[in-house]
């Protein structure tokens, strides 16, 4: 009797063992090997290719690899709403055909992906700045007068962590001046988030012809489907020397730039 009580135990603490090692597999271990597993091709404007796959991702820059990706169907979305899935052919740009092989019009920023899973890519809006407050700091923090003339000054609003709580993401830039000359150029940009300055780009230095860089939000999106998102930061120079596209992921509370173009 003892020995049927003492078998009784061990099958159902083995049981127990089992069901929870099941449930922490589906819970833990199917994401973890479905991430190792995503594969995607992003296309960012006419600047950036990237490739995402066994969590790493590298900037495709090669002509002849770009030139593989000629005739291949994308999902394509313009200026952050969805426009289609078209076949993609590039030359210099990116030009978009439909099934019947017909041209198809681009008309805004481009942002394409071709992928194993569905990238989730969110619209957003830019507002004006109503109350500088946080722009006045970050000015002081880093050195300039809160009255220093800017070329562009906007703020967006958005749910960055999924938390039901809407972040503001502040962009500030005094480059490219026409009536104005700064002794000192700056383009910076960042998040608060309860009343914290979290710094996304930062680039301050003497004003000089032809250097600085005007920075914009491109896209907030979820790459590899855990629930937050990577945010695409654009940099535009002077036309001869293109656009930097940035994508960044906030990390123990930092954002880092995960790849660039550059």
């Amino acid at each position: 009797m003892i020995n049927m009580r003492k078998k009784s135990t061990y099958v159902v603490i083995l049981v127990f063992i089992g069901v929870f090692s099941l449930i922490m597999f589906l819970a833990f271990g199917v994401s973890n090997i479905k991430k190792g597993k995503y594969a995607t091709t992003l296309i960012v404007g006419d600047d950036a290719v990237w490739t995402y796959s066994d969590k790493h991702w590298m900037n495709i820059t090669k002509y002849t690899t770009i030139k593989k990706l000629d005739w291949k169907k994308f999902n394509i979305y313009l200026d952050n709403k969805k426009f289609g899935e078209y076949y993609l052919w590039h030359d210099d740009k990116w030009y978009a055909f439909d099934d019947k092989k017909n041209a198809v019009k681009l008309d805004g920023e481009l942002l394409a992906y071709n992928s194993n899973h569905e990238i989730k890519i969110n619209e957003f809006s830019q507002s004006e700045i109503s109350d500088r407050s946080y722009i006045n700091f970050v000015l002081e923090d880093n050195d300039i007068s809160p009255s220093s003339q800017t070329t562009s000054e906007y703020v967006v609003n958005y749910d960055y962590d999924n938390d039901g709580v809407e972040e503001q993401f502040y962009v500030i830039s005094n480059v490219f001046a026409m009536d104005f000359d700064p002794e000192t150029s700056f383009s910076i940009v960042f998040m608060v988030k309860n009343d914290e300055i979290y710094y996304i780009y930062n680039d301050i230095s003497k004003n000089k012809t032809y250097n600085g860089c005007m920075p914009y939000i491109t896209s907030f999106l979820d790459v590899d489907e855990d629930n937050t998102d990577e945010l695409i930061l654009s940099c535009a120079r002077y036309s001869v020397s293109g656009v930097v596209k940035m994508l960044y992921k906030l990390e123990n509370g930092e954002f880092k730039i995960i790849i660039s173009n550059e």
